[in-house]
């Protein structure tokens, strides 16, 4: 059986490149197959695409490409202490503002790798003490998020220490989150383009890898439902890949896919 289908093996590899580069994801020789399934699924679903010309537009950054790509290749694209330096952040902040029961937002948080590595990295630098509010749309990742089992391709950045003390193995190559970090997240289902008003505004919100999905006025709309949500000198964390444009005036750019509100 030909696992490449129409696809020739050099095409493949200047996909693999240019996706490693842009995007940091990295297709093995062993996950090629998964890669090809993706193309092959985006020819499907735009007839007449000619995947040589889609990837030269890929190649001068058209946007419209860079939009038909990621929406094959990231969904559901996530493991456990992605960009990994906003979580050193969050720990030098709580502890540099001595803060006491910091409340979290993660908007948009999937299968829940982001907030139990929230929740890890807080544990981790003797900060106990925390309420972290996890949201998405979909009630199906949300019920995944709750049951805490990860397979084993969610940990490639994931330290055998945090394995041992923060999972326990259940199958062959799945592992489940300790029951006694579930404790620190509140898991809501939430449409982040729906108007969102919390009784209790937040210190951080993350709202990472997202924003890419929307077009101008979505990504406004969600950036405004974020910043009403989170206290004056609270920070809002994005994706490393993703910018704001039209900066909210009430935020300030502190860092790499990092602001603060100032107002």
């Amino acid at each position: 059986m030909n696992l490449m289908g129409s696809l020739d093996k050099p095409l493949i590899g200047k996909f693999q490149d240019l996706i490693y580069k842009r995007f940091g994801i990295h297709y093995s020789r062993e996950k090629e197959y998964l890669l090809v399934s993706k193309l092959e699924k985006l020819k499907t679903k735009n007839p007449g695409l000619d995947l040589q010309d889609f990837l030269s537009r890929l190649q001068s950054n058209d946007p419209e490409a860079n939009r038909l790509l990621l929406r094959e290749i990231t969904v559901n694209h996530t493991f456990f202490f992605r960009e990994e330096s906003h979580f050193e952040v969050l720990v030098q902040d709580i502890k540099l503002r001595e803060l006491d029961s910091p409340l979290i937002w993660c908007a948009a948080s999937s299968t829940g790798e982001e907030p139990y590595s929230i929740v890890i990295s807080l544990l981790e630098n003797g900060i106990n003490r925390f309420t972290i509010v996890s949201s998405d749309v979909d009630e199906k990742v949300l019920k995944a998020m709750n049951l805490g089992i990860f397979n084993e391709g969610r940990f490639s950045n994931t330290s055998r220490h945090v394995m041992v003390k923060y999972f326990k193995k259940t199958g062959v190559s799945s592992y489940q989150i300790r029951r006694e970090l579930r404790q620190f997240l509140k898991i809501k289902r939430l449409n982040l383009h729906e108007d969102i008003h919390f009784e209790e505004p937040f210190d951080y919100v993350f709202c990472r890898n997202v924003m890419i999905y929307f077009d101008d006025v979505g990504r406004r709309k969600v950036v405004d439902n974020l910043v009403q949500n989170l206290k004056v000198g609270g920070l809002l964390f994005v994706g490393h890949t993703e910018a704001l444009l039209n900066t909210p005036s009430e935020l300030k750019k502190e860092g790499q896919s990092l602001f603060r509100r100032t107002s």
